[in-house]
């Protein structure tokens, strides 16, 4: 059993990030020293491509600038949501929102002043060099919104349901020194529902990962090895960012954001 864990815990200042920590932070309880790193990555093609934009709208600005204040005023209740400052009053986890990081030795430093037993990151965007990984104890997990290896890359839920799949999935894995490409702790799927958006599948695909990010983080806390299986490497697919012409093969199959 690892004493009072150091957790770093890697997401975007953003709806999903603020939904998974107001999941995971409850259900970890005592006995982790939390610290949660906050990043939000500028992508230049979201100006060049509306459906990107609006994305970003519903992911990013809107929870900003309106929900996340508004939660802050709202009259306490118990279960009721938390913004990323509440969270960080109510479970004494210290928060740094560090914007965009225009160069990786920002994120390195990041970790290394952290000096965490262990890394979970999740819907986080940026990629950690191996000084980073170094400076976590016992390494650093990943939570994918795709199956892995067939669905490593860029919004695999949209591709999922661009391609009409019947399942989207997360995938929990260690990150290596490549992409997506480390060993598999777990792929947990779930049924698509087409009657809803891809913002509903999205969020749910994530939710379906927090529970798995708890298990195994409560798994290497007791010091036990986590089981995990190597990737077929040949059989790994990079899906990339989706352009305009994917978003109208997208609408032609009748989805919508």
């Amino acid at each position: 059993m690892i004493a009072r864990m150091k957790l770093l815990l890697c997401t975007k200042h953003d709806l999903v990030g603020n939904m998974m920590l107001n999941l995971i932070l409850p259900a970890l309880g005592p006995g982790y020293d939390v610290q949660v790193l906050l990043a939000n990555r500028k992508r230049p093609e979201t100006a060049l491509n509306p459906e990107l934009g609006w994305l970003k709208l519903f992911e990013q600005e809107l929870p900003a600038r309106l929900l996340f204040p508004l939660i802050d005023h709202a009259p306490a209740a118990e279960g009721r949501w938390l913004s990323f400052q509440a969270l960080s009053e109510r479970y004494g986890a210290k928060i740094h929102n560090a914007g965009h990081l225009t160069r990786w030795p920002e994120l390195t430093q990041l970790v290394v002043d952290a000096a965490p037993d262990l890394i979970v990151s999740f819907q986080f965007g940026f990629i950690f060099k191996p000084a980073a990984l170094a400076a976590s104890r016992l390494g650093a997990l990943n939570l994918h919104s795709g199956a892995l290896p067939e669905r490593a890359g860029v919004n695999p839920t949209f591709w999922c349901m661009r391609d009409g799949d019947a399942q989207a999935a997360c995938t929990l894995h260690w990150i290596d020194a490549g992409i997506d490409s480390g060993p598999l702790v777990e792929v947990r799927r779930m049924p698509i529902d087409y009657s809803r958006s891809l913002f509903a599948n999205w969020t749910a695909n994530y939710r379906n990962g927090a529970q798995l990010i708890v298990d195994t983080v409560r798994h290497v806390a007791s010091g036990a090895a986590v089981p995990s299986l190597a990737q077929d490497d040949a059989a790994r697919v990079y899906v990339p960012t989706p352009t305009p012409p994917d978003f109208a093969a997208f609408a032609a199959r009748g989805c919508r954001l």
